[in-house]
């Protein structure tokens, strides 16, 4: 059961459900969220921006478990630690295909019932979220400008709105997953290696998988 991010207390934003994962990070984030909504303290929008940053971070990390396991190794590990920052590059490195394999397990998901919902990331729009949201905590100019003047409350607020609320409702719907390559059966393995170098598309990709169901 996910918990609902409002009209939490600031001892329930803090204390409750904390998980130091993706999905703890980001109901803290949306929580913060309904708590500047609600109160109008400009504050919790720095403490969205710190946890939703946290969110992104923690959930590329994920993805790059998920997809590159079993080929992450201690050394990719520690480059993780060292560049968090860095994470969207080290997935590119690691699985040069991860965008054809989300799209590959895509369609196995579909043709198999009873399988959870798996949220299919854009990893170039998750960094670009994490991007708005550093600008976002890092501003500069004169109180007068910007914490004090209602219309840059009310434009940053927004900004950071568009991107925590969307990240927590599509974190708290789905799960992070993957197939993994390694796992796959030789005439599924055979179906992807066709997807994979563009010799089929996503329906013809589609039939064949139905006719070996994996």
């Amino acid at each position: 059961m996910v918990p609902s991010y409002k009209n939490r207390t600031l001892d329930e934003i803090v204390s409750a459900h904390i998980f130091h994962d993706a999905l703890g990070f980001g109901l803290r984030a949306a929580s913060w969220i309904d708590y500047l909504e609600r109160t109008g303290d400009f504050a919790a929008a720095q403490y969205a921006c710190i946890d939703a940053r946290l969110c992104i971070e923690h959930l590329v990390f994920e993805l790059l478990v998920i997809t590159a396991n079993p080929r992450l190794t201690e050394n990719d590990y520690q480059r993780c630690l060292k560049s968090p920052r860095q994470l969207d590059k080290l997935i590119k490195q690691i699985v040069p295909d991860y965008e054809r394999l989300v799209a590959f397990s895509e369609i196995i998901q579909q043709l198999t019932p009873g399988v959870p919902r798996i949220n299919k990331w854009d990893i170039k729009g998750l960094m670009k979220d994490w991007g708005v949201l550093s600008s976002t905590l890092h501003w500069s100019g004169a109180p007068a400008d910007t914490t004090e003047n209602e219309a840059w409350q009310a434009s940053t607020t927004e900004s950071i709105r568009m991107v925590v609320i969307p990240l927590w409702k599509k974190l708290s719907s789905g799960r992070s997953g993957c197939i993994q390559i390694d796992s796959m059966e030789p005439r599924v393995r055979e179906v992807w290696e066709q997807f994979r170098t563009n010799a089929i598309d996503a329906d013809s990709a589609r039939i064949r998988l139905e006719l070996v169901r994996p």
